[in-house]
C-alpha cells in the first residue's frame, strides 16, 4: 500500500463525505425537528465522522502518516467507536420510523445505547491492562480486534433489519410495505459492504456502497414526500393532479371518478380532538384502499384534501355499476366502526359521475362528482 493507494482512498472519502454533506444541508433545509429526521442526520453525521476516521487510518497503512503507536491507537478506537454510532443511529431510524414504543421512553432508549457505553469501556480498560491485547508491537491490529469491532454494530444492524421485515408483513397498504422495505435494505447495505471492505481492503467499497445506499434512499424518500400524503400513504392531491392532466375520454374505455368525504368530520376533531380525527382519516383510507384493491380495473386513489379523498376508474368492465362500490364502501366503514370500538359515527358522503364524450373533461367530470357528493349529504340531512 503506496501513495497512489492513499490518494485513490483520500479522493474516495472525500467525495463520499461531500456527498452526504449535501445530504444534510439539503435536508436541514426543511428541519422540522420530528424525531425521526433527528435520527436521521445522526445517522449520516455519523457515517461522515467515520469515513474521516477511516481515511486517516488509510493514510497510516499507506505510510503516509508516522506510524506512531498513538495515531494508530487512536484512528481505530474512534473507527471502533463511530462504527458503534452508525450502526445504533440506523437502529433508532428504523426504530421511529416504525413508530415503536420505546423510542419514547428515555429509560428504555439508555438501556439500548448501554451496550455501546460497556463496549467502548471495555476495549478502553482492556489497552490499558495489556497494550498488545489488540494493537501488537509492530503497531498492527491483532486478529481478535475484528469480532469486537463488529459484532455489536451487526446486532444494531441486525436489529433494525428485522424490525422492518416484521411490519412490512403485518402492513396491508402496499406503499408502506414499500417504505418499510426501503428502510430495512439499509442495514443490509451496511453489513453486506463492510464485509466487501473486510475482504478487499485495497478498495474503499464500504466508504462507497453506504454513500450510494443514503443517496437513493434519500431520493426515494423525497419522491414519496412529493408524491404520498404523509398521514394515509395515499397519493397526494399534487400526484391526483398530476394523475388526471394525463386522462382524456376515449370512446373505448370508460373513466369514472368517485368522490368520498367524511360526514360530520369537524364535529369529530371538535369533540374527541385533531388525534381521534387524524384516526379516523386513517380508517376511511384503509377502507378505501381495502375497496379499491377489489375492482378489477385500474384504480388510482388519493387524499384530495382535508378529509376528501378522490378514486378515479379507468377501462373498467362495462357492467361495472360504481354505485355497488359506493354501497361496499358503506358497509366495510360499517364493519371498521364496530372493529375499532369508534365512540361516534363514522359514515362518508359519495359522489360519482363519468366522463361522457369528446369534449368532456376529468375536471368537469370532478365537478359533477363533488355536486353529486353534497346532493348525497343533503339527501342523509348531513
Amino acid at each position: 500500500m503506496g501513495f497512489d493507494y492513499f490518494v485513490f482512498y483520500t479522493e474516495a472519502s472525500v467525495v463520499c463525505v461531500l456527498m452526504l454533506a449535501i445530504i444534510l444541508i439539503n435536508d436541514r433545509m426543511y428541519y422540522t425537528k420530528q424525531e425521526k429526521q433527528i435520527w436521521f442526520t445522526r445517522s449520516i453525521m455519523a457515517f461522515i465522522l467515520y469515513f474521516i476516521s477511516d481515511a486517516c487510518w488509510a493514510a497510516i497503512l499507506s505510510g503516509q502518516f508516522t506510524t506512531v503507536r498513538a495515531f494508530v491507537v487512536l484512528f481505530n478506537f474512534t473507527n471502533y467507536v463511530l462504527l458503534r454510532f452508525m450502526a445504533h443511529g440506523v437502529f433508532m431510524f428504523i426504530a421511529v420510523s416504525e413508530r415503536m414504543s420505546f423510542c419514547h421512553d428515555i429509560k428504555k432508549r439508555r438501556l439500548i445505547f448501554l451496550p455501546i457505553a460497556i463496549s467502548t469501556l471495555f476495549i478502553i480498560i482492556v489497552y490499558l491492562a495489556d497494550p498488545i491485547f489488540w494493537i501488537n508491537e509492530n503497531n498492527e491490529l491483532n486478529p481478535i480486534y475484528y469480532p469486537f469491532l463488529i459484532v455489536l454494530p451487526s446486532v444494531y444492524l441486525w436489529g433494525g433489519f428485522l424490525l422492518s421485515i416484521k411490519y412490512a408483513r403485518k402492513e396491508e397498504s402496499k406503499e408502506k410495505r414499500r417504505q418499510d422495505l426501503l428502510i430495512g435494505t439499509i442495514p443490509i447495505v451496511v453489513m453486506a459492504f463492510g464485509m466487501i471492505q473486510v475482504v478487499a481492503l485495497n478498495a474503499p467499497t464500504f466508504c462507497f456502497g453506504c454513500t450510494i445506499m443514503w443517496l437513493w434512499f434519500y431520493i426515494q424518500n423525497a419522491q414519496s414526500l412529493i408524491s404520498i400524503d404523509d398521514l394515509t400513504h395515499l397519493n397526494n392531491r399534487g400526484q391526483i393532479n398530476r394523475y388526471m392532466e394525463q386522462l382524456h375520454y376515449n370512446e373505448n374505455a370508460r373513466t369514472i371518478l368517485m368522490m368520498v368525504d367524511i360526514n360530520r368530520f369537524k364535529s369529530i376533531n371538535d369533540t374527541y380532538g385533531h388525534a381521534e380525527g387524524d384516526h379516523a382519516l386513517i380508517i376511511v383510507a384503509d377502507t378505501l384502499r381495502q375497496i379499491c384493491e377489489q375492482i378489477n380495473a385500474s384504480v388510482f386513489l388519493g387524499r384530495y384534501g382535508g378529509d376528501e379523498f378522490s378514486i378515479i376508474i379507468t377501462n373498467p368492465e362495462k357492467d361495472m355499476d360504481p354505485g355497488q362500490i359506493a354501497d361496499k364502501i358503506r358497509q366495510l366503514m360499517s364493519e371498521k366502526k364496530t372493529e375499532n370500538h369508534l365512540p361516534y359515527e363514522l359514515s362518508t358522503g359519495i359522489g360519482y359521475d363519468e366522463m361522457k364524450e369528446a369534449d368532456d373533461t376529468i375536471y368537469e367530470c370532478m365537478k359533477r362528482a363533488d355536486k353529486k357528493l353534497y346532493l348525497d349529504k343533503q339527501r342523509k340531512r348531513i
